[in-house]
């Protein structure tokens, strides 16, 4: 198996993250990490942290789906049977691969997911899976916000799981592909979720595989109007070119068209309600991600 964890954003949570799998038992046979366009990371940095981990670079920030898909090509290269994505602002708690690679074993098991547990409120869920609603954010975070209790204590096949601790099985990354790069960042996870169901693979919730996540640690200092709002809203509608039916887009074309002028008119909103028509025209329009303008190259 190996772990792919991707830098961009503070130092500190990468290494706090990093070192969390290095302790892990078992350890992964590799652990990869890519500085994703950044050059802050260093060798030292990444030793200090995991001995015997690899540090790879990329010229430029590829994204979530971008950079792990170096990795994860570079891992089924190696030889690995599985690959698990790790957020650089999550950490993996005692047994969480283990547990991971156990229930991974199921028969045509595309994607494992770990509960994931807010970092600032111990006991509180930041998700444990999700579902698509095909609402205006297209998805729901089941758990999220919810005390870690019997609810969410069983194994269960769902939608999707989130992409911040999600193992991928080689045989469905052979039969499927990797992450599909024009989503960039934001609904990746849901999009290869989703097709590796189209293709007969199942989704499974692991509740045994616990980790403790940040969230949305490189954007959200940004304030309400930062780049997540537009690449949401874009993936929003890209994902719905790529598996929504006609019954599906009334459904979010109506949510969408009930839920904005609400955005406009809170205070304050004008910079948020911005970006999200960007990103649903953009999406529409098949026009090509503006990384630069965003902040993001």
């Amino acid at each position: 198996m190996a772990v792919s964890v991707l830098h961009w954003g503070a130092k500190a949570d990468t290494v706090r993250c990093l070192a969390s799998v290095a302790t892990s038992q078992p350890p992964p046979e590799w652990l990869l990490v890519l500085d994703n366009g950044t050059g802050a990371l260093g060798e030292a940095d990444v030793q200090s942290a995991a001995p015997g981990a690899v540090l790879l670079r990329a010229p430029e920030n590829l994204g979530f789906a971008g950079g792990h898909n170096v990795i994860i090509r570079r891992a089924l290269d190696a030889g690995a049977t599985h690959v698990l994505l790790l957020n650089n602002d999550a950490t993996l708690e005692p047994g969480c691969l283990a547990a991971l690679v156990r229930e991974s074993a199921a028969p045509r098991t595309a994607a494992v997911g770990a509960k994931v547990l807010a970092a600032d409120h111990p006991g509180t869920l930041w998700q444990a899976w999700g579902r698509v609603t095909w609402r205006a954010a297209l998805v729901e975070r089941v758990g999220r916000g919810a005390r870690d209790g019997p609810p969410f204590d069983a194994v269960r096949e769902v939608e999707w799981v989130p992409g911040c601790a999600m193992l991928l099985a080689r045989e469905a990354l052979e039969t499927i592909g990797p992450l599909d790069e024009r989503f960039f960042a934001y609904h990746e996870d849901v999009d290869w979720c989703a097709s590796a169901r189209s293709a007969g693979f199942r989704v499974l919730f692991v509740p045994d595989a616990r980790v403790t996540h940040r969230g949305e640690g490189s954007l959200a200092g940004r304030g309400p109007a930062n780049p997540a709002r537009y690449l949401s809203a874009r993936n929003t509608v890209l994902f719905a070119r790529k598996h929504g039916g006609p019954l599906q887009w009334l459904t979010l074309s109506a949510a969408i068209a009930g839920s904005f002028p609400l955005v406009l008119l809170g205070r304050g909103n004008a910079g948020v309600a911005r970006l999200l028509w960007q990103g649903y025209r953009d999406g529409l329009l098949g026009r090509a991600l503006p990384l630069r303008a965003l902040g993001l190259r």
